[in-house]
């Protein structure tokens, strides 16, 4: 029986996203998996950032974390130190947690893939987000296929073929599964991704209706800002 995993995002309690204490929110719920975004400072720290900043190409992080500065890059830095990749990988890795690595821009490729190698965690880690070219390079590496934010009209009316053409892509390219807007995910592409051995996860389902629909489809992962309620529901059917 296929048992939906819990994927806390960025921010899913009452800290600002991205920091160390959203982060360990996400792990004290007993999520199955916590997603943080991923971008590089200039001297090449992978930190956790979602929003662009000029200053991450004239700044190293050692500058960026300074007090009077990384309120710069986000005003919740005025009361949380800028987290770095390194760090979620060494408190995860005691308890085997799961992490969906969110990467924001091509240059944070090559030193999140050093530091997964670093820390042993190639079989609890997961990439989205800005992917080109990684499955070729570092075929090691567990990678989503992100799949289109919207569905254009074409692939809306014909959603068959969109979901053929979407896992050969994902299987001839060496993913291990599609990362899909819930807006875009049916029952069609699920059923033909299981059937190739591909993962589905869908993002951002924070309402219990839409939960629970993704649940009945067999979703293999569900990213969410309300993961108390999605593990109520998984808990709710375990007992059916």
């Amino acid at each position: 029986m296929n048992i939906t995993m819990v994927a806390a995002h960025t921010g899913c309690g009452i800290y600002p996203d991205n920091t160390m204490a959203s982060f360990q929110e996400g792990i004290k719920f007993g999520s199955d998996i916590v997603e943080v975004d991923v971008r590089v400072t200039q001297e090449g720290t992978a930190i956790l950032l979602h929003d662009d900043s000029p200053y991450l190409l004239t700044h190293t992080y050692e500058q960026l974390n300074n007090p009077d500065v990384r309120p710069l890059l986000d005003p919740a830095y005025k009361e949380h130190e800028i987290a770095t990749l390194a760090q979620v990988l060494r408190v995860s890795d005691p308890i085997g947690m799961k992490l969906n690595l969110d990467l924001k821009t091509a240059d944070a490729i090559d030193p999140t893939v050093k530091l997964i190698r670093q820390y042993e965690a190639l079989k609890r880690v997961f990439i989205t987000g800005c992917s080109e070219g990684m499955t070729e390079r570092f075929p090691d590496v567990q990678v989503m296929l992100n799949t289109p934010v919207e569905l254009s009209s074409r692939h809306s009316e014909r959603y068959d073929e969109f979901a053929e053409s979407i896992c050969q892509e994902a299987r001839r390219g060496g993913y291990v599964g599609l990362n899909m807007n819930a807006l875009t995910c049916r029952q069609e592409v699920v059923d033909r991704a299981h059937d190739s051995g591909l993962l589905v996860w869908v993002y951002t389902v924070n309402d219990r209706p839409t939960m629970e629909r993704f649940l009945g489809m067999r979703i293999d992962a569900i990213t969410t800002r309300a993961p108390k309620i999605l593990m109520e529901l998984i808990s709710a059917s375990k007992q059916l």
